[in-house]
C-alpha cells in the first residue's frame, strides 16, 4: 500500500510544478548523432537501436530546477523509432544541500565506468560499451543530499523495481540470455521498495565513501517450477508432466566502499562492494529453488598524465563468489542441480562481471590541434581464460559543434571453447562510423 502511494506521488509531483517552471528560464543542450555499425568480418551492418537525438532541458526558477533528459532511439534496418524520457525530475536547493524527486539516473562510486557500488539504476545492455550514465536506465525515485563541513550524506528511496533491458531475440547481439521468459513466467517483486545511503568525507587529499543499498536484482533468476498434468491432447505430444518455470528477482543487499586521491599527475581510485542475495519469494510451487549467495566485486584504478599530455587509465576488475548454496536448474538436461560458486550468476553489480572474474582494462587518450583531434585506444583482457577486446578511435572536429567519429572494436575469444563469452562476441567486432552535431 505504501509503495503504491509513494509511486504515484513520485510520478505526478514533478508535473504539479510544471506551470511554475515553464514560465522560468530554460536552458537546453543536446546532440544529433547518426552512426552505423559494420562487421569487420564481412562489412555487413549490425542492426541495433541507437540514440539518434538527445536533448537535455533545464528549467530554473529561484532555488528550483526541473531537469529532463530526452532521447529518440532509431534503428536503420526497419526504420523503427522510439521516444524515451530517460530522466525527468525536480530539484530543490535548500540551505543544507539538495532534494530531488522524479525519474533519475545516479552515479555512485569512484572508479571510471565500472562501479560495483553503483546499483541504483538498471543497465541497458544495448549500450553496454558506452561510458558512465549512457548505459543506465532512469529509476522513479526521491533523494536528499546533505552537506556540512567535509561530509556529504545522500539518501535515496526507490518505490518501483527497475530491471535491466536485455537484447532478446537480437541475432546481431550474441550475448543475450538464451531465452526470454514469458510474462506469465515472471513473478512480481513482493515488496518493490528499495533504498540506499551513501556517506562521503574528504580527509586531506582523499575522498572516502561508504554506502549501503537494499533492493532486488536487475537481472532475472530461476526461482522454481510447477509440474502441470497435461491435457490428453498434450500428453500425446509430451507424455507425463509439463514443467512450468518461474522467474523473478532475488532480494540483494550491497555494502560498498570507495576512495579517490591524487598526487601530482598520478591518481588512484579503489572501489569494492559486498553482495548478499537470496530467493525470498514465498510461493507454493512444486519446487522452490532456495538460493543464498555472497560475492564481492572490486576495481583498482590508476590514472596518469604523461609528459606528452596522454591520459592513461588502468583498471583491475575482479568478481569473486564467496559462497553459494541452494538449488538451480541445469538447462542442458532440465534437471535440478546444487547451486555452487561455479554456476552462480550475479544479478546485480558491474556488467563486466558477466564477461570475466578477473580482468585488466587500459585506456589512453590524447587531444591535438587545440582539441580538434582526439585519439583513443582501449584494451580489455580476461585474466582467467582466453578473451580480449581491443579498440581504436578518433574524433575530428572540422568546425565548431561538428564532429566526425570513427571507432574500431575487435573482440577475440577461444575457438576451442564455444561457451566462452568472448568467443560468442567475436562476430560483434565492428567499425563505428558516425557524425555528431552538438547544440
Amino acid at each position: 500500500m505504501f509503495t503504491d502511494f509513494a509511486r504515484k506521488i513520485l510520478r505526478w509531483l514533478p508535473v504539479l510544478f510544471l506551470p511554475a517552471v515553464v514560465l522560468s528560464q530554460i536552458d537546453y543542450t543536446g546532440k544529433f548523432n547518426p552512426y552505423g555499425l559494420f562487421r569487420i568480418s564481412d562489412g555487413t551492418e549490425i542492426s541495433l537501436p541507437f540514440r539518434l537525438l538527445q536533448v537535455e532541458l533545464n528549467t530554473s526558477r529561484g532555488n528550483w530546477d526541473f531537469k529532463t533528459n530526452l532521447a529518440l532511439e532509431y534503428r536503420w534496418s526497419n526504420r523503427e523509432y522510439d521516444f524515451d524520457v530517460r530522466e525527468a525530475y525536480l530539484v530543490w536547493y535548500p540551505r543544507f544541500g539538495e532534494v530531488t524527486i522524479g525519474k533519475q539516473i545516479y552515479a555512485w562510486g569512484a572508479a571510471d565506468g565500472n562501479n560495483p557500488t553503483d546499483n541504483l539504476n538498471a543497465y541497458d545492455y544495448y549500450y553496454l560499451f558506452l561510458p558512465g550514465t549512457d548505459r543506465k536506465i532512469g529509476s522513479l525515485s526521491a533523494s536528499a543530499t546533505v552537506y556540512f563541513d567535509s561530509w556529504k550524506i545522500e539518501g535515496v528511496v526507490i518505490p518501483e523495481h527497475q530491471k535491466d533491458r536485455m537484447p532478446f531475440n537480437e541475432p546481431d547481439f550474441p550475448i543475450a540470455p538464451p531465452f526470454q521468459p514469458t510474462e506469465e513466467q515472471m513473478v512480481k517483486v513482493g515488496n518493490p521498495l528499495e533504498y540506499g545511503l551513501r556517506i562521503q568525507r574528504t580527509i586531506g587529499e582523499a575522498d572516502f565513501s561508504l554506502s549501503y543499498f537494499r533492493g532486488h536484482d536487475r537481472g532475472f533468476s530461476l526461482l522454481g517450477y510447477d509440474l502441470i498434468d497435461p491435457t490428453p491432447q498434450d500428453s500425446t505430444v509430451f507424455p507425463g508432466f509439463i514443467m512450468n518455470n518461474h522467474f523473478g528477482y532475488r532480494a540483494t543487499q550491497v555494502l560498498g566502499a570507495d576512495m579517490v586521491t591524487y598526487r601530482g599527475d598520478l591518481g588512484f581510485r579503489a572501489e569494492a562492494a559486498y553482495f548478499k542475495t537470496s530467493n525470498n519469494y514465498d510461493e507454493s510451487w512444486t519446487a522452490k529453488f532456495e538460493a543464498e549467495a555472497e560475492y564481492v566485486q572490486y576495481v583498482l584504478q590508476l590514472e596518469y598524465t604523461t609528459p606528452l599530455d596522454i591520459q592513461v587509465n588502468a583498471q583491475f576488475i575482479g568478481n569473486t563468489v564467496l559462497k553459494a548454496k541452494g538449488r538451480t536448474l541445469d538447462f542442458t538436461n532440465f534437471q535440478p542441480v546444487a547451486l555452487t560458486t561455479e554456476n552462480f550468476i550475479p544479478g546485480m553489480g558491474t556488467p563486466f562481471a558477466m564477461f570475466a572474474d578477473r580482468a585488466v582494462m587500459v585506456t589512453a587518450s590524447a587531444d591535438y590541434f587545440d582539441g580538434r583531434l582526439e585519439l583513443r585506444a582501449t584494451e580489455f583482457i580476461n585474466l582467467d581464460e582466453t578473451g580480449s577486446m581491443f579498440g581504436l578511435g578518433t574524433t575530428y572536429s572540422p568546425r565548431e559543434n561538428w564532429n566526425i567519429r570513427l571507432d574500431l572494436i575487435k573482440l577475440n575469444g577461444d575457438e576451442n571453447d564455444p561457451g566462452n563469452a568472448f568467443t560468442r562476441l567475436e562476430d560483434f567486432s565492428h567499425v563505428n562510423i558516425g557524425l555528431e552535431y552538438n547544440f
